[in-house]
């Protein structure tokens, strides 16, 4: 039964209602609601507001938004497009959270407290109350094996009904109408990015890509496709979804830069970095300093390095919903970009200026630790460099300092950024071989109307250049085999000679 008039109800008028007619979990009693309120009042409230409107103090930087409980609409369920959740439904996510959001794992709380969570959410819309208004979930077949058929089949079933328009045609989230896409309340919300399950918010398996189909995340653009789609057609789907992802995001620590013969490229598609491996790095939200990023629109970058005697490249890549070059920004301020400016997407890449083991401030280094930033703006599609001596001493490199070269390519949701950097000479050598160097990123988009310290940000990892493979180690440990060999031989002929002379 689709769901009827809404409203909130207080805990007073709830437990005026006879027993029988609530349907909360283990029948919550009145202790049971009081511990949850509490609980919810310390832990909850924040984010949720206190009469679970999804108006609590931290609303406001969240994105996506708080839940609003009065109204009765919750996207992760195991119910038909339009129902309420069943308990199990809520005591879920207050469990497991919902990954890449600022909805947390309350798992530590235990089952008595999370029924108690859930009893007390349900009184802020009166439909939890009525035995009528509650339906039982969909079932969730086992799941069929998964081919290059089906998979195919998938991709066909993702084409015909026209999947590609939010979430783009190689699934990153660009999709035509993904800018504007909004809520049923009318708030901007972002297509899932397809290439990472892990950041399903609903799960990530094939089961749980099959629920969503099935039913639909109410309150959003992404409907429930029971109807429209069958059963083969929508695992179809699910093995089409789950071969556009890795099953995590495998994030490293270090850059491993290859050496390449030849001068170095700006084209990302040269074939340059085929040979280089990819290391991906989470990136977070800039929170320390005014002009904070809460929800940074990027959640990741990927890296790839390649090097020669005279020059180091970077790949530098990641996904966002549009491709934005028109307009300019910066690498620092406070202030918030003027709500006519137009923002290009931007990216820099800060290591320090001189190397010998101590890492700078990660804010664009200190007064003792100065930085190197690269910033690659978007709308002039190439490369600034600035010396930084902290957040509010960051100004353009002295003369010969701007020698960085970059390019940058978005296409299909991607951005691919190159930077090509003389690695120096002696102790001014920018990256020397054979050493951890400090490395860390920053990642402005233009969309998301970040500029300045609003930016999404890594921390300090490492970026190596590795020795060429010059054979002299594989010579080495076969040295190093060839004499293990010979003296486990001579051992073994001791033993023998000796057993050979007890015996005799």
């Amino acid at each position: 039964m689709m769901r009827g008039a809404k409203g909130g109800i207080g805990i007073i008028e709830l437990l005026a209602i006879t027993a029988g007619s609530i349907v909360v979990g283990a029948a919550a009693g009145a202790a049971d609601l009081e511990a949850g309120r509490a609980l919810y009042d310390d832990k909850c409230a924040q984010c949720h507001g206190l009469s679970g409107e999804g108006d609590g103090v931290a609303a406001d930087a969240l994105d996506p938004r708080p839940r609003d409980f009065t109204s009765g609409s919750f996207k992760i369920r195991t119910t038909p497009s339009g129902e309420l959740p069943t308990d199990p439904d809520l005591a879920s996510i207050i469990e497991r959270g919902m990954p890449y959001t600022g909805m947390p794992a309350w798992d530590f709380l235990g089952d008595e407290a999370i029924a108690n969570l859930v009893a007390y959410i349900q009184t802020f819309n009166e439909d939890f109350a009525d035995p009528e208004m509650r339906v039982d979930p969909v079932e969730i077949p086992s799941p069929p094996a998964m081919t290059e058929e089906s998979v195919e089949k998938g991709r066909q079933v993702f084409v015909e009904n026209k999947c590609g328009e939010c979430h783009g045609d190689q699934g990153r989230g660009d999709g035509e109408s993904a800018p504007t896409l909004m809520t049923d309340a009318g708030i901007p919300i972002r297509p899932a990015d397809m290439t990472k399950r892990w950041t399903f918010r609903g799960g990530s398996s094939r089961s749980d890509i099959y629920r969503t189909f099935t039913t639909g995340l109410d309150g959003t653009p992404m409907p429930s496709y029971a109807d429209s789609i069958d059963e083969e057609q929508r695992w179809q789907l699910v093995d089409y979804v789950y071969s556009l992802s890795e099953d995590e995001p495998g994030y490293g620590s270090v850059v491993v830069a290859q050496p390449v013969e030849g001068p170095l490229s700006l084209d990302p598609g040269d074939g340059s970095f085929a040979n280089a491996p990819v290391t991906r790095f989470p990136m977070l939200g800039q929170v320390t300093d005014p002009g904070r990023a809460f929800a940074p629109a990027v959640n990741a970058v990927e890296v790839r390095a390649v090097y020669n005697d005279e020059e180091v490249a970077l790949l530098v890549s990641w996904h966002d919903i549009a491709g934005r070059r028109e307009g300019s920004n910066r690498p620092n301020g406070r202030d918030a970009a003027p709500a006519d400016a137009a923002l290009s997407d931007a990216v820099a890449v800060q290591l320090p200026s001189k190397h010998g083991g101590t890492k700078p401030y990660m804010f664009y280094g200190d007064p003792a630790n100065s930085v190197d930033l690269w910033f690659y703006e978007a709308g002039a599609n190439e490369a600034r460099v600035y010396l930084g001596r902290g957040e509010e001493n960051l100004a353009p490199a002295p003369a010969g300092g701007d020698e960085i070269r970059a390019k940058g390519v978005y296409e299909d949701g991607r951005w691919q950024v190159v930077f090509v950097a003389p690695r120096g000479s002696g102790d001014a050598q920018r990256v020397p071989q054979e050493t951890f160097v400090p490395i860390a990123f920053s990642v402005w988009s233009g969309l998301a109307r970040e500029s300045g310290n609003r930016r999404a940000i890594s921390s300090w990892y490492h970026l190596y250049l590795a020795p060429p493979d010059t054979g002299e180690a594989y010579k080495a440990a076969g040295m190093m085999g060839l004499g293990a060999l010979v003296a486990e031989l001579l051992v073994v002929a001791s033993v023998r000679r000796s057993q050979a002379g007890g015996q005799s």
